[in-house]
């Protein structure tokens, strides 16, 4: 009865696409899944579609917002959005625009520094013309030029490093609010993983309905202290796996966290309604 709440598709950064996510989820024994791609809805029909052949499987339209804050990085999670709500639709192609022309730019100056990369080798490693930092990164470990993904960010890709492009600087406020008009639920992503300079509570003040307390880079105190955040400002409960790329003996780290049913079954059944 789990429902992992945090899985991205090929749609965005993953490497399975919305439909394999949701046959895995079943194969996985989970009662449901939530995809929640950055900055694009782009495999959410997929996945509705998907979904349908299981009866009893809960699919949950999702999204993951990039933002900053004074140059710190939050991310805000919208659950059970309408995924073809014009609000979204605008907010997200504005944000695919300057992800592909940032994308262009990171590799000219890979180029300028002696990487032998092209924009349409990376184009091959994303699917539907998304292009982010970690298809840059997939080409410079393939191309042999680093050992990870993670190698290409730490030595390359982060902010600050050679490469390094600033993107479009959407805020907190901005995404809660577009969330909201997209009839979704705003969600604060992955808590534990924010810079301690930045303030939660305002944020939380300004409109987020719930927390991500489980996550897979949350340690037990991480865990506690979104827990008493939840609790004290009354904010649901979510959880989820983060899922990119993970593969365990052979099966996708689909589910390997997640929350019980019971935890999210009043905003499931809101939902269908």
């Amino acid at each position: 009865m789990i429902i992992d709440m945090h899985v991205h598709s090929t749609a965005s950064d993953g490497v399975l696409s919305p439909s394999e996510i949701i046959h895995w989820a079943v194969r996985l024994g989970l009662k449901g899944v939530a995809i929640t791609d950055h900055d694009t809805v782009d495999g959410i029909q997929e996945a509705i579609v998907a979904a349908r052949e299981y009866d009893h499987f809960i699919f949950i339209p999702g999204i993951e917002f990039s933002t900053q804050q004074d140059d710190h990085e939050i991310h805000i999670l919208g659950y059970f959005i309408d995924h073809l709500h014009q609000d979204i639709l605008q907010l997200t192609e504005k944000i695919k625009e300057d992800r592909l022309q940032r994308g262009i730019k990171m590799i000219k100056k890979l180029a300028e520094i002696g990487y032998e990369v092209t924009f349409e080798e990376v184009l091959s490693l994303s699917q539907d013309g998304v292009v982010g930092r970690p298809h840059i990164g997939r080409l410079l470990v393939k191309k042999g030029y680093v050992a990870s993904v993670q190698e290409a960010f730490d030595k390359l890709l982060d902010k600050g490093k050679a490469a390094y492009v600033e993107r479009f600087k959407l805020t907190p406020y901005d995404a809660i609010d577009t969330i909201k008009k997209g009839k979704g639920i705003p969600v604060l992503a992955h808590p534990g993983l924010i810079d301690r300079k930045v303030n939660i509570l305002d944020i939380i003040r300004n409109g987020i309905q719930g927390i991500e307390v489980y996550h897979s880079k949350h340690g037990e105190a991480d865990t506690a202290y979104c827990l008493n955040l939840a609790k004290n400002h009354g904010l649901l409960v979510t959880g989820g796996s983060d899922y990119h790329d993970t593969f365990i003996a052979g099966k996708p780290a689909i589910g390997s966290i997640g929350v019980p049913y019971e935890t999210i079954a009043p905003w499931i059944e809101g939902f269908r309604k």
